[in-house]
């Protein structure tokens, strides 16, 4: 289930009241405590039309985060960076994307949380990745010595890890950690990569 631009202005309006009564929802409760019923409740939307969308809780938590997602406001975050401010479009991103998922605490606490199956894991894991690779090989695509695809898939599985990992130790990692971990991480990960394009770059030409 995706927003397009032609999806009717009631069913938008819908969508929103239910990922807002379900966020509410849980700040007092687990995901697995709340019923499709008071989700419905609170958005003052019938049962009949949560089903007419969602099959179930699960497909709705994971249209919330890729509805949520998109909401993602990048526009400040460099569009075609050079190799001299690569890192600082990736620290960029990074503080853009923590930066939501602090606002969203309750939303990833369901999303991360231990009581779920690995393969309901896997698929919201999936939905993340996809959407940090997706976005930063469009920051990068204007580099061509970082091989967008390549490096955006390769670093998005490190930038997940850390936002599961978060959500998790909230009270005991300040977001000024997490992006002086990045901060480390993002030097190490570019100098790396521009060593291997340009030792690749050399075999070529021999």
């Amino acid at each position: 289930m995706e927003l397009t631009k032609k999806t009717d202005v009631r069913v938008k309006r819908t969508y929103r009241q239910l990922i807002e009564s379900f966020l509410n929802l849980l700040k007092d409760k687990s995901f697995d405590e709340i019923s499709i019923s008071e989700i419905c409740d609170g958005a003052d939307v019938h049962r009949a039309t949560f089903y007419k969308h969602f099959n179930d809780k699960t497909e709705f938590l994971n249209f919330c985060v890729k509805q949520l997602l998109a909401e993602v406001d990048l526009s400040h975050v460099l569009s075609y960076p050079s190799p001299e401010n690569v890192k600082e479009s990736c620290m960029s991103f990074v503080k853009v994307l923590f930066t939501f998922i602090d606002v969203n605490k309750v939303l990833f606490a369901a999303v991360f949380s231990d009581k779920h199956s690995m393969s309901f894991d896997t698929t919201l894991i999936n939905v993340i990745t996809d959407f940090c690779s997706l976005k930063l090989s469009q920051v990068l695509e204007g580099v061509p010595e970082y091989k967008a695809q390549l490096f955006s898939n390769f670093y998005s599985g490190s930038v997940v890890g850390v936002i599961k990992w978060y959500v998790k130790n909230y009270d005991v990692c300040p977001l000024e950690d997490v992006y002086a971990f990045f901060e480390r991480r993002i030097d190490e990960i570019c100098d790396a990569y521009i060593k291997y394009y340009l030792d690749d770059m050399k075999d070529k030409l021999i």
